[in-house]
């Protein structure tokens, strides 16, 4: 089966859930993929923190771009206050 979705960014839970939210607020639907938790608890690391992935449909691509590149400028001008 083809997929049509594409990964347009990779981050942390916060990050990721901001850029979702922002996203859908767009008309836009995401994916979160997080494979962080996988195979980890057998190992006995259950606070790991890795990348999630966000993919969105490679039709909205141009879109979700600008979307999250203006959520992420937005960010870092508010972190420089």
């Amino acid at each position: 089966m083809e997929s049509h979705y594409k990964k347009i960014y990779s981050g942390n839970f916060i990050i990721i859930q901001l850029l979702s939210a922002r996203l859908e607020e767009a008309g836009i639907n995401p994916i979160v993929k997080d494979e962080s938790h996988l195979g980890l608890s057998a190992v006995g690391v259950s606070d790991y923190q890795g990348e999630i992935d966000l993919y969105v449909n490679e039709n909205e691509m141009d879109k979700a771009g600008q979307v999250i590149e203006d959520t992420l400028s937005r960010m870092k001008s508010e972190n420089k206050d």
